[in-house]
């Protein structure tokens, strides 16, 4: 159940919002792993990349996919934060104005720490 904006989100609606983005983040991941086995496999013994003409190719892929898995390992780590942040009482609150952010930001952002309207300024 939702409580109003003006309040902060109850414990099991917040981890709700932190379970569901967790578990897109996990699925975003393992298809970066997947895509990173691959070109590993393709890659092989390659190790010339000016003169293999799939060697540019397949570094920029390599590097996207590193790059994908960094971020989504980031937000993995902010939404443990978020955990922390129910269990000690401070989830939905914002670290600039001290207001609570408002359910509709959380929900689409479970990581969230600073609402819309201070982010903005």
């Amino acid at each position: 159940m939702t409580t109003p904006d003006a309040a902060l989100p109850d414990a099991a609606t917040a981890r709700g919002w932190i379970a569901e983005r967790r578990a897109v983040v996990e699925e975003r991941l393992a298809a970066v792993e997947a895509r990173l086995a691959s070109v590993r496999a393709a890659r092989g013994d390659w190790i010339d990349e000016e003169h293999d003409p799939e060697g540019f190719a397949l570094t920029f892929e390599w590097q996207q996919a590193e790059g994908s898995r960094a971020e989504h390992r980031a937000e993995l780590a902010e939404l443990d934060a978020a955990e922390a942040r129910v269990a000690s009482g401070t989830y939905g609150v914002c670290t600039v104005c001290g207001q609570p952010i408002p359910h509709g930001q959380l929900e689409l952002r479970p990581a969230r720490t600073v609402c819309v309207a201070c982010t903005d300024r």
